[in-house]
């Protein structure tokens, strides 16, 4: 997107309204039309994936110094000097990259879409995170990077935001806010989003803006959070965001290792004290003389460290503080209360105090040290609970649970290792709570018995369709050579399934476990939109398992999702065996690959028709022909036949099925994918509902990033809306492109066309023809009319003990039947335009 409206002059205006920049004078009108602005965005669908898609740009830029990157670090190096600006941007910019947003969208609110209305599997029920309203972020004066992220908190629970930030900042903030908007490809990112400079003395326009809020989050101190709560409607919720009040606590055991108090030396080194979770006091597990050997080696290695950590120096009211806090300790030295340590240089300090407790620090590297008893610990804290931070805790492993636990129920909300304490992890709680949690509210909904068969209300709403990248297309040969070496592969993959492998060459998908579960409950919802009833069936999993394979695990995944009684019996060829479970476990639906479920009522049909309690049928892996649902149906008394994926192992789920659809029409998972049909000689969109190839873009698929991915497969738009009453967009599977096909397992044209050149000496045209007969496969290899036809029965024994494929259709008893067929040359299909002889031509899809 284009950053140059952060170029643009707008030094003058000093506040960024919703997309515009507004000078003062303009405020009052601006704020009486809010109440109707708030009104009129609320209701509508909050564009979160334009939110992470700008929010990912702009984090990017500030990554690499360009774009809006240059006009932040000017405004952010008033008054703080150019590299605390840079690092400062530095640490925004990995916050706002997609994969963190993500992950803190998943830790704190369950997922990356916490508005959608989501079923409770196996229940009726629904619920959602849904935004409070307008929230209005008061912040604070000293960090700039506290409004713009508490600004992208607020939106992404999909808020109304106003943030106030004080006439004495920098315009941070509101070139910030203003950079997401340039990068918005939605359009609609500026109706949520404005950032005000007023001072708190204007306090009128804080009051009208407070009655407009349905949450105001505050940072400062006590009495700035006073002031504010004086000016908030009782009907407002109010977050508060204070100062609080951290400590190491050195254990009796580990009182003479010096590498933990280096530890704790560098914590309070770090940033001069100025973050919450650094340490103001040092509690030691000793006596009075086991205190001053403390101090005297803290203050070594204070000296040693000290110099290696770049700090600042107090201004005049911080070096007052500071002063005072030392004379009044000194004052009480002769008392044999305290004992001063400082560094000649005025670069640390410490101060020895024999009586417990604890007592805020002037900061800038000034630590408390201070006796404690294990059994005054409790005591000692509650006092301070509404101010406990973070602990440093220092002990053997004896004392880790009992100390933890104490700790806890004090007030403690945070417990690090000695030298960590300012260091966090990705998506850790702020003071005790999940900041996203404090800006939504759960909400719940139970609707009528017309939504039995749907996993989420989005559905219903046309979808926030994603544009397709700018990228070329990826074929598979391509997506082939992504990360398939082991140093090549994504470091944080939790899962690997073996991709393909007919062509000759083994490929590789690998998933982050947050993706693959984001894709598995997609496609779980999909399930129940198909016909699966979570509350009253019983599912035998039928898929392959082992060497690698992913469908099995991936629909154990699903089913769990859904908590349906679930029997794991695999890819199995003892036909005997699954139907005296399905029988003994009264098993009403099926899910598996279409040979191994018709080989399974081809063998046992009759007793499984006897029984009569399979009535669903959820297939995967290749489509089932219009005769063979029949069989199904007709002669097998199964009452549903459905889809129940439509997917691969490269590319994760791209379609699903509903009540009204059957055969190859799919809905789109537009969550999870982006869709372009595309003509068949040219990278370019067809003309209404043509065929054309696939190109597929996964939307929840981190890591290898796949853009444009040319499936294989031909297909069409289906034109008008869905009976069901899902608005997303349907499409019809038509074939395959190219060589490789299914029939039961992936086979590919290329092997049967070389075995009859190199083992039999045939030079004519090769064709495959897919047909189906009742619950049969049909395999027919058209020749041409030269072929000697005494030949045929050694070719069909060369393939089928040799082609890998045809030994597994054999080994699993799957109906499948191969001819070879002589016709004349003109008879061979070819394509239109070119002449070309068309590999592979599949009729299963006909009736």
């Amino acid at each position: 997107m284009n950053t140059s409206v952060l170029e643009t002059d707008t030094s003058d205006a000093a506040h960024y309204w919703f997309g515009r920049w507004l000078h003062a004078p303009d405020l009052p009108n601006a704020l009486n039309a809010l109440p109707a602005h708030i009104d009129a965005t609320l209701p509508r669908t909050f564009p979160l994936h334009a939110l992470l898609t700008a929010c990912d740009s702009v984090g990017l830029q500030m990554q690499e110094r360009r774009g809006c990157y240059e006009a932040l670090l000017r405004e952010a190096s008033d008054g703080r000097g150019a590299a605390d600006a840079d690092a400062m941007l530095q640490g925004m910019a990995s916050m706002l990259r997609k994969e963190a947003m993500e992950e803190k969208l998943r830790t704190e609110l369950g997922n990356e879409h916490p508005g959608t209305l989501r079923r409770r599997y196996p229940e009726r029920q629904y619920e959602a995170w849904a935004p409070c309203g307008c929230v209005v972020h008061v912040a604070p004066s000293n960090v700039f990077t506290t409004a713009a992220m508490g600004l992208v908190e607020g939106l992404m629970a999909g808020n109304v935001n106003v943030v106030k930030t004080s006439t004495r900042d920098g315009r941070v903030a509101g070139l910030f806010a203003s950079a997401l908007v340039a990068n918005d490809t939605s359009g609609r990112l500026a109706d949520y989003l404005a950032v005000l400079r007023l001072s708190s003395s204007e306090q009128q326009t804080l009051r009208q803006l407070f009655t407009y809020a349905d949450v105001v989050s505050v940072w400062g101190g006590e009495k700035a959070v006073a002031a504010v709560r004086a000016m908030v409607p009782s009907h407002t919720r109010l977050v508060v965001w204070g100062h609080k009040l951290s400590f190491g606590y050195l254990a009796a055991d580990c009182v003479d290792d010096d590498t933990v108090l280096e530890a704790f030396a560098r914590d309070v080194c770090r940033l001069d004290q100025q973050a919450c979770s650094s340490p103001q006091n040092l509690l030691v597990e000793t006596d009075e003389a086991g205190l001053r050997d403390v101090a005297r080696r803290l203050a070594t290695i204070l000296a040693r460290v000290s110099p290696t950590v770049p700090g600042r120096h107090p201004d005049m009211a911080e070096q007052a503080e500071i002063t005072t806090v030392l004379s009044v300790a000194r004052c009480e030295q002769p008392l044999g209360l305290t004992e001063v340590i400082e560094d000649p240089h005025g670069q640390w300090r410490i101060v020895l105090d024999t009586r417990s407790g604890l007592r805020p620090s002037p900061l800038f590297r000034t630590i408390w040290l201070k006796p404690i008893r294990r059994e005054q610990l409790a005591g000692l804290l509650r006092p301070f609970r509404a101010w406990l931070q973070t602990c440093g805790l220092a002990t053997g492993l004896s004392g880790a649970g009992t100390l933890s636990r104490v700790l806890f129920s004090a007030g403690v909300s945070r417990i690090t290792r000695p030298g960590e304490m300012i260091d966090s992890y990705t998506c850790a709680p702020h003071d005790g709570v999940y900041a996203l949690q404090q800006l939504t509210r759960r909400v719940s909904f139970d609707g009528p018995e017309a939504l039995h068969y749907f996993g989420h209300l989005d559905a219903l709403e046309p979808p926030q369709l994603v544009p397709p990248p700018s990228a070329p297309v990826l074929d598979k040969s391509g997506f082939q050579a992504l990360g398939q070496t082991a140093q090549e592969r994504d470091p944080h993959a939790g899962l690997i399934v073996r991709s393909g492998g007919s062509s000759g060459k083994v490929a590789y998908s690998s998933f982050r476990w947050a993706d693959y579960h984001s894709q598995m409950e997609a496609t779980a919802d999909g399930m129940v939109a198909a016909g699966l009833d979570p509350r009253q069936d019983r599912v035998m999993n039928l898929f392959a398992a082992g060497h690698l394979y992913g469908g099995f695990v991936s629909f154990w995944t699903i089913l769990e999702h859904l908590r349906v009684l679930q029997l794991p019996m695999g890819l199995l060829p003892d036909y005997d065996l699954i139907a005296t479970q399905i029988i003994e476990h009264e098993v009403n639906t099926l899910v598996g690959v279409p040979p191994h479920l018709l080989a399974l009522f081809t063998e046992q049909g009759e007793r499984l028709r006897a029984w009569g309690g399979v009535k669903k049928i959820f297939y995967g892996g290749e489509p089932l022909s219009v005769a063979q649902e029949r069989f199904l149906t007709d002669e097998c008394g199964v009452s549903l036949v459905r889809s129940a994926a439509y997917g691969s192992n490269d590319a994760g789920p791209m379609g699903y099925q509903c009540l009204h659809e059957s055969g190859t029409v799919h809905h789109l998972h537009t969550r999870l994918q982006t869709l372009e049909i595309v003509e068949m000689d040219r990278d370019v969109p067809v003309q209404g509902n043509a065929v054309g190839r696939l190109l597929f873009t996964p939307l929840m698929r981190s890591a290898p990033r796949i853009e444009r991915y040319e499936i294989g497969d031909l297909g069409r738009w289906v034109d008008g809306p869905c009976a069901c009453g899902r608005q997303e967009p349907r499409f019809e599977l038509l074939g395959r492109l190219g060589d490789v096909f299914k029939a039961g397992p992936l086979m590919n044209y290329r092997h049967f066309a070389d075995v009859l050149s190199k083992s039999f000496a045939y030079a004519g045209a090769v064709q495959l023809h897919l047909r189906s007969a009742g619950a049969r496969t049909v395999l027919d290899i058209w020749v041409g009319t030269q072929w000697d036809t005494n030949l045929s029965q050694a070719l069909s024994e060369e393939l089928f003990q040799h082609y890998e494929p045809l030994q597994c259709v054999t080994e699993n008893a799957l109906p499948f039947e191969l001819n070879i067929v002589p016709v004349p040359n003109d008879q061979f299909v070819r394509n239109e335009a070119s002449g070309k002889l068309i590999h592979v031509c599949d009729h299963r899809h006909q009736a």
